[in-house]
């Protein structure tokens, strides 16, 4: 057998859960065409333009992170520099259009691009220049730029319905049809799925009739469903002030359980997270809530990230009365009186607080210095409380500011939800991390697999390396059908991460979150050599835009 590729004498873990075993990999052009155990005599038979001794290192398929934020970060003209942590970490394919945020499709007729550029500055770090509007024009527009990963698209709600209506957030009766159509014409272009960002505008205003509806339309296409649930800590702010009852994330998820249920659509629950330490315990509960909900029929799963902290806007805190005439309300002394308070009871139950809120991006000149620091830190060098420094920034930014926020499902001392939720079988890894040439970093965008494989395995064996493997692969790709993704077998597309098992690592911290990992040594995209001893070649776009068939 000829081929342009060889990878011989590796450990290979091919996505399917399976026992690694000791073999070799033919590459032809984007195709894996062979792959044989050591004890294959065909093997010996090939003849290839290029060979790597694989010995000492593990041969797995692409890494697949099924929540990113990068469809935003392909229309940039630096998305290979930004892009580049994707693919130190051994990713190869991202599944963009989380939350009910994407790029398109955007209804053409609207006076409210303006408010969707602005929208994207706190995904992006800029505003996107929106030259598209369907679904099919925005794959084109990426794919004729090329593109550092593959991309498969899900249609986001948030954006959809901002470009009809704006910030109009009330019942839009039967102009619902055409927030449908612009989702028949995203599944129509090939999108995989449909995204709800329940804890954000304008989500968190609709009404059950517009889920329901347009979750059958998703059934209808046999799409995927991904939430972003209206709450994921015991008292919210998108339920307010009510305190009988569930815990609000416990609310949250049963009533997407309900949705999914009443509806057949498959629904995966985005970052299963438990914000504040008293959230933590309900974590069994929410477990217990899905496993309950599958033995009944009901499709669901989820996906969670290995860090105790995640990106967000920094608007995420406040409370959807604040957010509704938001300017008026950061004028108001009235407001801001309630507002203290409610944040005062409410973060008090928690655990949790503004304390725990890291500032990624400020989202304005006048305090991109304080990028990277904590709140109380920010508050002392402004000469405010933390609380002002927080109203300031949120105010001045106008909501484009993000942040990391800590105590996410565990903290130091205690990470017993974080690894419940990381070794359960359903769950699959993700990163959510926002990337962006300006701020701090994600820690998520440069370590996040290798810290599944380092210390969620090696360390602390909550799992097999064949099964981290397969849910970083295998099964991400089933999950949101992906055809030719996710396995080591021939016929598929010649994506792969070969790896040293004894040194991989992630290799950030709290303070310096841009450290690229140990332990990649190559990643192929589509049979191009991306990565070479950890280093990206940015100079290279192999990637696909991926469409559903």
């Amino acid at each position: 057998m000829e081929c342009d590729l060889f990878i011989k004498n590796g450990t290979i873990v091919d996505g399917t859960g399976g026992p690694s075993f000791k073999g070799h990999v033919a590459i032809d052009e984007d195709r894996i065409v062979a792959v044989w155990d050591d004890q294959s005599a065909d093997a010996a038979a090939i003849s290839a333009g290029r060979t790597i001794d694989a010995q000492g290192l593990t041969v797995a398929p692409g890494f697949i992170d099924i929540h990113s934020h990068n469809d935003f970060i392909m229309p940039l003209p630096e998305q290979s520099e930004l892009l580049a942590s994707m693919l130190e970490q051994g990713v190869t394919t991202v599944v963009g259009g989380n939350c009910g945020f994407s790029p398109a499709p955007l209804e053409r007729n609207t006076t409210h691009f303006q408010f969707l550029t602005e929208a994207s500055e706190f995904i992006a770090g800029r505003p996107l220049d929106i030259t598209w509007a369907s679904m099919n024009e925005f794959l084109g527009h990426v794919e004729n730029l090329g593109l550092s990963l593959n991309l498969a698209q899900l249609a986001g709600h948030g954006s959809m319905r901002c470009s009809l209506w704006g910030n109009d957030y009330s019942d839009p009766g039967d102009d619902l049809a055409k927030l449908e159509a612009l989702l028949d014409e995203a599944f129509d272009a090939g999108a995989y799925g449909f995204s709800l960002g329940l804890g954000y505008e304008p989500g968190m205003f609709v009404n059950d009739r517009e889920l329901i509806r347009l979750a059958r339309r998703v059934k209808h296409h046999d799409g995927i469903l991904t939430v972003h649930t209206k709450a994921q800590s015991k008292i919210s702010p998108s339920y307010g002030l009510s305190f009988f009852g569930d815990p609000h994330n416990i609310r949250a998820l049963k009533e997407m359980i309900a949705l999914a249920e009443q509806t057949g659509v498959r629904l995966q629950i985005s970052h299963l997270i438990f914000v504040g330490n008293k959230t933590w315990p309900s974590c069994e509960q929410s477990l217990t809530l899905i496993e309950q909900a599958r033995e009944r029929g009901v499709d669901v799963a989820f996906d969670a990230f290995p860090q105790m902290a995640g990106n967000t806007t920094i608007y995420v805190i406040y409370p959807d009365w604040f957010l509704k005439d938001i300017d008026k309300n950061f004028a108001s002394l009235p407001a801001r009186m309630r507002l203290h308070i409610e944040w005062s009871i409410g973060f008090r139950m928690l655990g949790f607080g503004i304390d725990d809120a890291q500032l990624m991006w400020a989202g304005h000149p006048d305090y991109e210095q304080y990028n990277g620091m904590f709140f109380p830190e920010i508050g002392r060098a402004m000469g405010l409380s933390t609380r002002q420094a927080y109203l300031r920034i949120s105010q001045e930014s106008r909501g484009k500011a993000t942040c990391l926020f800590h105590k996410y499902s565990g903290d130091e001392s205690n990470q017993e939800a974080l690894h419940s939720v990381l070794k359960h079988p359903l769950c699959l890894f993700e990163t959510d991390a926002l990337v962006s040439s300006v701020g701090s970093a994600n820690p998520g965008a440069y370590g996040t697999f290798p810290r599944v494989i380092q210390e969620c395995h090696k360390d602390l064996n909550l799992f097999s390396l064949e099964d981290a493997i397969a849910r970083m692969t295998g099964k991400s790709a089933e999950r949101f059908g992906l055809k030719d993704r996710g396995f080591v077998k021939s016929g598929l597309a010649a994506d792969l991460t070969l790896f040293d098992y004894n040194e991989i690592k992630d290799n950030t911290t709290v303070y310096d979150t841009r450290r690229r990992p140990d332990g990649i040594r190559h990643v192929f995209l589509n049979g191009v050599e991306v990565v070479t001893e950890g280093q990206a070649d940015q100079s290279i776009r192999a990637g696909k835009v991926l469409r559903r068939s």
